[in-house]
C-alpha cells in the first residue's frame, strides 16, 4: 500500500483555496481544515450562510485530497 504525502493544515488549505478561486463564484471563500478522527476535515467560514456551489466544490476537492494526503500533527 503506497504512503500518504503528510501536509500541514496551512499547506491543504493553501491547496484547496487554490483550487477553490478558479471558480468565480467561490472566489472569495474562506477554508478552515481541522482534524476528524484519523483524517482532516475542510469546512467553509466566513459571514452569512455558504453558497451552495461552493460548499459542493469543497466536498469534492476535500475528498479527493484526503485520499492523497494526511495531515501532519
Amino acid at each position: 500500500m503506497d504512503q500518504k504525502s503528510v501536509k500541514s493544515a496551512a499547506e491543504l488549505e493553501s491547496m484547496i483555496i487554490a483550487e477553490m478561486r478558479e471558480h468565480p463564484e467561490c472566489d472569495s471563500a474562506a477554508v478552515v481544515i481541522r482534524p476528524m478522527g484519523l483524517s482532516w476535515d475542510a469546512v467553509l467560514v466566513g459571514d452569512g450562510p455558504p453558497n451552495v456551489q461552493c460548499k459542493a466544490r469543497l466536498a469534492e476537492i476535500t475528498s479527493r485530497l484526503r485520499w492523497e494526503f494526511d495531515m501532519a500533527e
